[in-house]
């Protein structure tokens, strides 16, 4: 409520204040709404209130800091008033808001700030990933670094040991020389960094034509190649268990070595594997999914070779079809009627229309000069009137009930005219008389009552039969009725 002030006139007890009642009145409201703001509306809340100007020391009260803006609030007020840094030995140094902390540089290291940013700077002292630098006393592990040009001298290990099949050993020195010497049947010879052991025809070899009985030959520490079918099967047959690898895998599916598959699921087609051949695919399930799309039109294959084949180029945003002459755009719905190949759209403009040309084999725009009518329409007379007079369609305007219908050929015009009559009788109200009489053939549909220039409801407050309109409240003495008959 807003204030309310007595009026206290414009000179005193010249009447024109507020009496008495009204000034009291006003005086009770005002007080009415002050206790109620800060009291309870009979007695006024004890204590100091906050105003926006004052200052005043509050406790115990709660000040939402999303609803207020805080400000000039000491430390001491604040429940985390410090902040805490922790080193690498878990030294821990807590700072007061508002103190300051220094970040100091260690060997080799500075410290620039520049408003929001710390930047830590190495000099030369330390060693980067593209600096050059000679160590010392550094222990440098070999598996995560590459060592080159390192003396045998810098090594924890400078030689090799060889061991023979009686055991003996051998130390040989980095950068010594090591013969190799072929036993019965082997000789050896070094070339191109390798050497070559060569095995005389008293050895039995692995492509040799040796015959080997009763040997057992441990798969899992020899390669064995060029197996012929006959040792795969029968007695003496090599079991899927004693194979390295005892199936394949196409797709996600894994197939035993000798097992039949009757479909091949997952089978990756994204550029790491593909089909080809001449071949056919064949399959009756539902939502197969194949992309055609093409990096533009020269992208496309030959269209020859895959003659039915559907195309898309997704740089030109055109779909094809292949045959044996070549590749056949699709239209789509977006495409211009111009696409065609026998239409020709040079020129078009608004009412122009496409005109076939046998000479040219094509349709080509023309202007629309053509006169011929298209429509007639005829009234109640059988008169016509034409639009473009032509016998394509008559379109007939026919009146009804007290309507009539009137064409003009001259100016392809159609009147339609009201031709129903209007009668008003006049009566007068004695305020007992329900019933009055009036014009025959009537009933509450056709005809209008007013009473005092007020319409009257149809059955509500009169009915009609016959030649008798009967009210169902007498109208008043002298009261002006008035019955409209439409029609």
């Amino acid at each position: 409520m807003a204030k309310q002030t007595v009026n206290i006139g414009s000179a005193p007890n010249d009447g024109t204040g507020s009496t008495l009642r009204e000034g009291g009145d006003l005086i009770n409201d005002n007080f009415n709404e002050i206790y109620s703001a800060i009291g309870d509306g009979t007695t006024i809340t004890a204590g100091t209130f906050l105003t926006d100007s004052n200052s005043v020391v509050v406790t115990s009260k709660t000040i939402s800091g999303s609803s207020n803006t805080l400000s000039n609030i000491a430390n001491a007020s604040l429940t985390n008033s410090t902040i805490s840094f922790i080193d690498d030995t878990s030294t821990t140094q807590s700072i007061s808001l508002g103190g300051s902390f220094r970040f100091i540089g260690g060997s080799g290291i500075t410290t620039t700030i520049s408003g929001n940013t710390i930047t830590f700077d190495t000099d030369g002292s330390i060693v980067t990933e593209t600096s050059s630098d000679v160590l010392e006393n550094k222990t440098i592990s070999g598996l995560n670094n590459t060592l080159s040009n390192i003396g045998n001298a810098s090594l924890t290990n400078s030689s090799i040991t060889l061991i023979d099949d009686t055991s003996t050993t051998d130390a040989v020195s980095l950068g010594e020389s090591l013969r190799l010497t072929g036993g019965t049947g082997i000789t050896s010879v070094v070339g191109s960094n390798q050497v070559t052991f060569n095995i005389d025809s008293s050895v039995a070899t692995l492509t040799g034509s040796q015959e080997l009985t009763n040997k057992t030959i441990n798969a899992s520490s020899n390669t064995i190649s060029n197996i012929v079918n006959a040792n795969l099967s029968g007695s003496a047959a090599i079991s899927n268990a004693n194979l390295a690898n005892p199936n394949i895998t196409l797709g996600v599916d894994t197939i035993n070595l000798g097992a039949t598959a009757s479909t091949i699921t997952d089978l990756n087609l994204d550029g790491s594997s593909s089909l080809s051949g001449t071949g056919t695919v064949s399959t009756t399930g539902a939502s197969n999914r194949l992309r055609f799309n093409f990096a533009g039109f020269g992208s496309l294959p030959t269209a020859a070779t895959y003659e039915g084949m559907f195309a898309y180029d997704t740089t030109g945003l055109v779909p094809y079809v292949a045959d044996s002459g070549g590749w056949t755009r699709i239209q789509t719905e977006n495409d211009s009627i111009g696409i065609h190949s026998d239409v020709n759209i040079t020129g078009i403009a608004d009412g122009y229309i496409l005109q076939w040309s046998s000479a040219q084999g094509r349709f080509n725009v023309v202007a629309n000069t053509a006169t011929t009518p298209i429509l007639k329409f005829s009234d109640d007379t059988s008169t016509v009137a034409r639009v473009n007079a032509d016998d394509i369609q008559i379109l007939g305007f026919v009146g009804g009930t007290n309507i009539s219908t009137v064409v003009s050929d001259a100016n392809n015009t159609v009147t339609i005219n009201n031709t129903m009559s209007f009668t008003t009788s006049k009566l007068t109200g004695d305020g007992s008389t329900l019933a009055f009489t009036i014009n025959s053939g009537r009933t509450v549909d056709d005809i209008l009552v007013f009473v005092d220039g007020i319409c009257f409801v149809p059955t509500d407050d009169y009915t009609v039969s016959g030649t008798t309109l009967s009210f169902i409240v007498a109208p008043v003495s002298s009261a002006e009725i008035t019955v409209r008959y439409l029609g």
